[in-house]
């Protein structure tokens, strides 16, 4: 008889944890929402909102369509919270008419008419390379930009055997046998420590490289002070 692989035991084990935990997220999603009796205050929208005065345009199914796709709202806890996100949310690619702008993938996206609204114009990124991105000319009566109050209308349902369930499973997953298994299924990884380590590298790097410049002797004897503060 074979000896029981205890590796593949270890693999079989964390393939069934985390089947169990896409089946009570699946679970949690479709237990819905509950509606309240009454909404509660929470905080503030600014929002682009079209007007009656659309309909005199002949354009005006162009101008929803590209309602539509547009980003039309920023909430905010307060009022000045609610503009200073819709602030640096428009201002990251510049601004036209206070509306903001959308990307190329958005653009091809829109019927031929609703193209014809929109302005191309190019900016640099993070990375310093040359977007496009595209500027909105809706006709100024057809929106108006307001602040409006927010509310919660519903609230989530949540069953504590699944929240409970899943934190048994997610503290199992964290046994140092279980642990890099795991790890490994996931795609992403996040070396945010990485740059830091990297520079610390090149630095012990550049100061090893000036001692070559001196006896040894003096770098046993420590006469020569390589670390710089």
């Amino acid at each position: 008889m074979k000896p029981v692989n205890i590796k593949t035991t270890r693999q079989k084990e964390v393939r069934r944890l985390r089947k169990r935990q896409s089946k009570i997220r699946t679970l949690n999603r479709d237990l819905g929402y509950i509606e309240l009796d009454k909404p509660i205050r929470h905080g503030w929208y600014k929002e682009i909102i079209i007007t009656e005065k659309a309909d005199r345009y002949k354009n005006k199914a162009a101008i929803l369509e590209i309602y539509d796709k547009t980003e039309r709202y920023y909430w905010g806890r307060t009022k000045e919270k609610a503009e200073k996100k819709w602030l640096d949310q428009t201002s990251k690619h510049l601004i036209y008419n206070d509306f903001p702008t959308i990307s190329k993938k958005q653009f091809n996206k829109l019927s031929f008419k609703a193209q014809c609204l929109c302005t191309a114009f190019q900016f640099r990124n993070n990375f310093k390379k040359l977007k496009i991105r595209f500027y909105i000319r809706l006709p100024k009566g057809a929106y108006r930009i307001k602040h409006a109050r927010a509310y919660i209308t519903h609230r989530k349902r949540i069953d504590p055997l699944l929240d409970s369930e899943w934190d048994l499973i997610a503290q199992q997953l964290e046994k140092p046998e279980y642990y890099t298994i795991a790890k490994s299924y996931y795609k992403y990884r996040d070396n945010w420590h990485l740059s830091e380590y990297k520079q610390k590298k090149l630095q012990t790097k550049k100061h090893l490289k000036a001692l070559k410049k001196h006896n040894l002797k003096d770098v046993i004897n420590d006469t020569i002070l390589w670390e710089r503060n």
